[in-house]
């Protein structure tokens, strides 16, 4: 078998103009793109966005209090203190304060709140015209000044909806995150210097990246998309040397050597296997010494990224494999090699590696994680952003199930004894 293999890397390594191409067109374009589109991702836009979002008030402020008052007579020997907290939290509602944030000055000029019934929020979402719905659970203002009170985690916390995770989404996210973030905090410094002495300020406008992952950048999107784009040239390029090796009587070859013709195809799949993962780690790694694409990572997010590459490399090459069978049975191999060139792209279109995918209609973006290269975009989006093993998980089982699906197509289409063209 590395006779198969070494045979294949030797073809690839022959061709220098290619492999100068696949190296470094992926670089070049990452700088190009970076410097095209920086700030895409980043603060510069923040005012050009769009934010809706919608609540859903399910709590009652004032019929909490009364509540409040009574469960904290309950558990307190202090009538004077109890009062004195009710007293206090009049003034410090969660739930208006949440309200009077997303209307002040500095979120107001992007960020748009309606104030709406569930289904009704419900349906504006699905029919696209809100980006998320922030719900206010009955109870809530009860719940959190309890926990103030006695020092205890609040059982009652807001909850946040969304029909599919894009930046605007995101970004909401983060907006609610951090502001809950800041309350906690506000609480836990009026514990320590009494609620006389306390002064509620809101937090200012912007985006606070609280417990919403890593921020993610244009030289991040652009490095992963450039390098899954190209190993799909990879793909392509392997399989149209079959056209040479036919001309070289390469199957009759292996015939006379008395070993069996499907190892030429598994030697596809093992070399192309070993081309496109050298091909996108290098073109990550390089990326990354040029623009510091991933600052101040641990070794575990590298060593994850190693393990998507080999999984994304194991569908490619089962791509490959088909590619390599199709080229077998036709009989002219630039016809094959135009075909697989209009797969390439439709692949690269709707998997986001020629344009953004969150910029691409809804319908395209969901045809488009059917790809291999779009589920691995959204794999090492997932990773880069939240390290979480459990959130790509299932992706890259699909993965691997496109793997088995290319190479059950090769093997069925692979041309038997003396039907090669």
């Amino acid at each position: 078998m590395w006779s198969f293999i070494k045979k294949d890397l030797l073809l690839f390594w022959r061709d220098r103009k290619e492999l100068v191409t696949i190296l470094t067109l992926p670089i070049v374009l990452v700088l190009v793109m970076n410097f095209a589109f920086s700030g895409m991702f980043g603060s510069d836009d923040e005012e050009q966005l769009d934010l809706q979002l919608a609540i859903v008030n399910e709590d009652d402020e004032r019929e909490g209090l009364d509540i409040l008052e009574g469960k904290l007579m309950a558990v307190s020997s202090s009538e004077d203190d109890v009062m004195q907290f009710v007293e206090y939290a009049s003034h410090l509602r969660p739930a208006s304060l949440l309200f009077d944030y997303f209307n002040s000055d500095e979120l107001s000029e992007w960020l748009t709140v309606h104030e709406l019934q569930e289904s009704e929020a419900v349906a504006k979402v699905e029919e696209g015209d809100l980006d998320g719905i922030l719900v206010i659970p009955d109870g809530f203002t009860v719940d959190s000044l309890y926990a103030v009170f006695v020092g205890e985690p609040s059982t009652t916390s807001l909850i946040y909806k969304m029909e599919r995770e894009t930046i605007n989404s995101s970004t909401i996210y983060q907006i609610v995150q951090g502001f809950i973030e800041h309350m906690n905090n506000e609480f836990a410094l009026q514990e320590i210097g009494g609620a006389a002495e306390a002064e509620i300020l809101l937090p200012e406008g912007g985006f606070e990246a609280v417990g919403a992952g890593e921020r993610f950048t244009v030289s991040q999107y652009f490095t992963i998309a450039m390098g899954i784009l190209f190993s799909l040239f990879v793909a392509v390029t392997v399989a149209t040397k079959t056209g040479e090796e036919l001309r070289q009587q390469v199957i009759n070859r292996i015939l006379l050597t008395n070993s069996h013709p499907l190892q030429f195809l598994l030697g596809k799949i093992a070399s192309t296997f070993c081309l496109v993962w050298l091909q996108i780690m290098f073109v990550f790694v390089l990326s990354h010494f040029i623009l510091d694409v991933f600052p101040d990572r641990t070794i575990a997010f590298w060593f994850g990224v190693v393990g998507i590459v080999m999984v994304l490399s194991l569908a490619i090459a089962g791509l490959a494999a088909m590619f390599t069978s199709i080229s077998l049975r036709v009989k002219d191999l630039n016809a094959a090699s135009g075909i697989f060139m209009i797969v390439l792209l439709l692949f690269g279109m709707s998997g986001g590696n020629f344009v953004p995918v969150f910029i691409l209609p809804n319908w395209l973006q969901e045809l488009g994680e059917w790809t291999p290269n779009g589920q691995s975009l959204v794999i090492l989006t997932e990773w880069v952003q939240f390290e979480q093993f459990s959130t790509i998980l299932t992706p890259s089982l699909l993965l691997i199930g496109h793997f088995l699906l290319f190479t059950t197509i090769a093997l069925a289409l692979y041309p038997k004894r003396g039907k090669t063209n």
